[in-house]
């Protein structure tokens, strides 16, 4: 199992001056590095209706002269058999291009050598965070040209300016890194930059072992974020089995954050909202310095810093509500919903004048501006994660189900009931009558106890047709 631990560094000012001047390297290392990629993507592609698709822009020879073809290992891998030999030795001989595809990072790895040759301020680099840096464009690139399991690819890698690229990564570090200097305080040993003070304000857990450090910039501080290790500790999902007394059915909505289907409540904070005028006046205020200015450096890191309040505090508040409730219950049933599809813009709206010209009607992106912001101020998907972990850390469960007409049918007789977004009220000719969200609540709750007696996965739909098979069963008794 894999945990991460974050501390706050507390460097001094001949540390944070190197560590700044590190983190400067890493991002022009990166941003080189991902210009090759890019310069090898674009010269051997075209548009299909140009040329044939076997035809390359440019010659074969032309592509491939600056690439070596082969590579030489120049000591023994790391990686062993089952006797303990390595499973690569040094004078083992590579190839770079494979099926006509290059080898990007084992090339560029090895050509780190010349980078430092070349630039010599790269010696002072750590030579594990300099290939982390081209492992990070390896990944960020893999994404962008291979599809997932879904067909889909990333969006397309961007070069990082000073301000976007705020981490650098020890891939090996170790329990005996994390070190009492002789002034008694603990610190945390970096290769090239010496012993950090740290705010160690919990220990690491017993058995677990530190494997990477990542150095991170914030708006407000510098930390570090140890990802901690223990193959003993399995990772496990409790198996709870959902009934009517241990379970507990949540609507997440803007109005009310959680309603829950016992009919209790969790006002929505809106901590974007609450601090949106002061941080518009920063935003003016900023708009009205000279650019990269004293003045204007000033007002964009308390931008910056509020920013980051606002985030921590909504992290707090989901962090403090979802041990709340499951407080109240043992098992979680939850809308997995799509945040990117909710908060998508609304629809063009086209018609034709009696000129023959093409006209945009009205079609209320205002108001679903506002609402969009509305929601990912809300951070759902967010709260769905958090709610996971909660629950993996206290031995609990949640159960995830399709969103789709849960705010649309009767909780209690399963039929439609139609409502528009304005309608907060909730009347079925059944006789239930409630609000809005906790009948969802209710629904939700309801569609989850279903599937998980008759499996598959959970939706509304499996719902209506357990209740036409029940419907079924009853008739034929009779």
């Amino acid at each position: 199992m894999q945990l991460t631990y974050k501390y706050r560094l507390k460097p001094t000012k001949a540390q944070l001056g190197t560590i700044v001047a590190h983190l400067e390297l890493c991002r022009r290392q990166y941003n080189y590095r991902l210009s090759e990629r890019f310069r090898w993507w674009e010269s051997t592609r075209t548009p299909v209706n140009a040329c044939p698709l076997t035809a390359s822009i440019v010659s074969v020879e032309e592509i491939y002269q600056n690439i070596p073809l082969t590579r030489v290992q120049t000591r023994d891998g790391r990686k062993k058999d089952e006797s303990g030999n390595p499973l690569t030795r040094k004078g083992d001989v590579f190839s770079n291009v494979e099926g006509g595809y290059v080898q990007w990072q084992a090339i560029q790895l090895a050509d780190l050598k010349n980078t430092k040759k070349l630039f010599p301020d790269y010696k002072a680099l750590n030579s594990q965070v300099l290939q982390d840096v081209v492992n990070r464009v390896e990944t960020s690139f893999s994404n962008f040209t291979t599809p997932d399991k879904n067909g889909n690819r990333r969006g397309k890698p961007k070069f990082k300016g000073f301000d976007y690229y705020k981490s650098f990564t020890y891939p090996q570090l170790d329990n005996l890194d994390i070190i009492k200097d002789e002034q008694n305080i603990i610190c945390v040993n970096l290769a090239k930059i010496g012993q950090v003070p740290m705010v160690f304000h919990r220990p690491i857990p017993t058995g677990f072992t530190v494997k990477t450090g990542t150095v991170i910039r914030e708006a407000d501080r510098w930390y570090i974020a140890l990802t901690l290790e223990d193959k003993a500790v399995p990772v496990t999902v409790a198996e709870i089995q959902p009934t009517d007394e241990n379970t507990l059915g949540i609507d997440l909505g803007i109005t009310n954050y959680v309603y829950l289907s016992n009919g209790e409540r969790v006002e929505n904070p809106r901590f974007l909202r609450r601090y949106a005028e002061k941080l518009a006046r920063l935003q003016a205020k900023l708009a009205s310095r000279v650019k990269g200015s004293k003045p204007w450096q000033v007002i964009k890191s308390k931008i910056s810093r509020l920013h980051q309040f606002v985030a921590r505090a909504r992290l707090d508040f989901q962090f403090k509500t979802a041990h709340e409730l499951f407080r109240k219950c043992d098992v979680l049933v939850v809308e997995d919903l799509s945040v990117k599809n909710l908060t998508r813009r609304a629809k063009a709206k086209t018609d034709i004048d009696n000129n023959g010209n093409l006209v945009y009607l009205p079609n209320g992106q205002s108001a679903k501006s506002g609402l969009n912001k509305s929601m990912l101020d809300a951070a759902h998907g967010q709260f769905a994660s958090v709610l996971k972990y909660v629950a993996w850390k206290l031995g609990k469960n949640v159960l995830l189900v399709n969103p789709k007409g849960t705010s649309q049918y009767c909780w209690n007789c399963l039929n439609k009931v139609s409502k528009e977004l304005s309608e907060r009220c909730h009347s079925c000719q059944c006789g239930e009558s409630l609000e809005r969200d906790e009948n969802s609540a209710k629904l939700i709750k309801k569609i989850g106890l279903i599937h998980q007696s008759g499996g598959g996965a959970s939706s509304l739909k499996k719902a209506l047709a357990q209740r036409e098979i029940e419907a079924c069963g009853l008739t034929v008794l009779r």
